[in-house]
């Protein structure tokens, strides 16, 4: 197995000709094979074999590390990297939320279809959702119960929570659920994340409606502004540090960043000597009111970087299979479920092993047989789209828009 970075684009060396630069001479071209440009983002999101899904599962993984750490210990300080701003749950998710903002950036250039990306985004997230709540509530729940099955099935909760799960995500509850755990009572803690991703939808499709996220100068803007509240919430406490507005600023930030980048794409060089200083700066910073900013830009550069890197064997299955979002909506209820089973003396690495296949495995049901199905009907509204608009341009924008 190896790796590579996706290379440039004919695009992009084709307009690199046009600008007047002539082929180099064969001195040169050797150096340019011994040490080759570093790939511009550009080219990565052009490309139909991106990592991309790969960083999303890689993500996805960390939350599940993160979380045997917590729900095993019991404490948020036993998490790896909780020595600084977030976890390394807490990293990955601000990563998705930045992969979040760049590929919905794309996706729109692609097809700015307003019924076609409100349908696309509903299908994306709540058929796997129902799902997931529909199995955790009616198969999974009853191993997880001090309740009788009788008392179970008869308590209103367990019959409701598929759907009140759509509505209010990690809020559902389900009666004496986990309660021998090290936090009890927690269904699926990580939906709280769902919705300010909703959130992030609407703001975003409000924006493009408006004209606003099209322009540059607005969307530095904004970015710079999150970053500074982001900046001021860890000065010192305040309106903007707490719950819910201080998780509005942060995913805000991680998002901004993503259509930023998005923005950019053709002047963004991945590189990861370019990366591992951000990570140092990052560490640097760690411990100032800056730490949470240098992070969150760090990381999101980083996961920038590994998109660009072909992994075959990896980027193939990744291309064609996503597991992320099946792992990430499984995986807290199945860890729940594994401790009470194995009992509070269970080692992290244990409860890890078999949480994650456990967790594997549902997230392959889903993306199989739930997940890709609905993400089908997306592939026929967008050629329903095309055929009810045939006199429009193409609706791609170019690269260096």
């Amino acid at each position: 197995m190896f790796m590579k970075a996706i290379p440039p684009s004919r695009h992009c060396q084709e307009e690199a000709t046009a600008r007047g630069h002539s082929e180099p001479s064969t001195s040169t071209h050797h150096r340019a094979e011994a040490q080759p440009e570093a790939p511009r983002l550009s080219d990565v999101l052009e490309h139909t074999n991106n990592n991309f899904n790969a960083v999303r599962l890689l993500a996805a993984l960390s939350v599940v590390v993160s979380h045997s750490f917590l729900l095993v210990i019991g404490l948020t300080a036993a998490e790896p990297l909780s020595s600084t701003p977030y976890t390394l749950g807490q990293h990955a998710v601000n990563v998705f939320f930045v992969l979040s903002g760049l590929m919905l950036s794309r996706s729109f250039a692609i097809q700015p279809n307003w019924q076609t990306f409100g349908i696309a985004r509903a299908l994306r997230i709540f058929p796997g959702l129902f799902v997931c709540a529909t199995l955790v509530a009616w198969m999974l729940g009853p191993f997880g119960t001090r309740l009788s099955i009788a008392e179970y099935f008869h308590d209103g909760h367990t019959l409701t929570y598929p759907f009140a799960t759509l509505i209010i995500f990690d809020r559902a509850q389900l009666h004496d659920m986990f309660l021998s755990g090290t936090h009890p009572g927690e269904i699926n803690e990580p939906l709280w994340t769902l919705k300010y991703e909703v959130f992030a939808y609407i703001v975003f499709a409000v924006g493009m409606s408006l004209g606003l996220i099209t322009k540059r100068s607005v969307i530095v803007l904004g970015c710079l502004m999150l970053a500074t509240a982001l900046t001021l919430a860890n000065s010192e406490p305040s309106a903007l540090s707490a719950p819910p507005i201080g998780s509005f600023v942060r995913f805000g930030f991680c998002f901004a960043l993503g259509i930023v980048a998005y923005r950019y794409r053709a002047k963004i060089k991945l590189s990861w000597t370019i990366a591992g200083g951000f990570l140092a700066l990052a560490f640097v910073t760690n411990g100032t009111p800056a730490a949470n900013v240098t992070f969150i830009f760090s990381f999101a550069y980083a996961a920038l970087v590994l998109g660009s890197i072909r992994i075959p064997r990896v980027t193939k299955f990744t291309s064609k299979t996503d597991l992320s979002f099946g792992l990430y909506i499984y995986a807290w209820p199945i860890q729940q479920l594994v401790l009470v089973a194995a009992g509070p003396a269970v080692s992290v690495w244990a409860h890890l092993t078999i949480s994650l296949v456990l967790s594997l495995l549902f997230a392959t049901f889903s993306w199989g047989l739930v997940e890709k199905p609905a993400l089908s009907l997306k592939s026929r509204l967008k050629r329903s789209a095309d055929l009810a608009a045939p006199h429009e341009a193409p609706s791609r924008l170019p690269n260096h828009a």
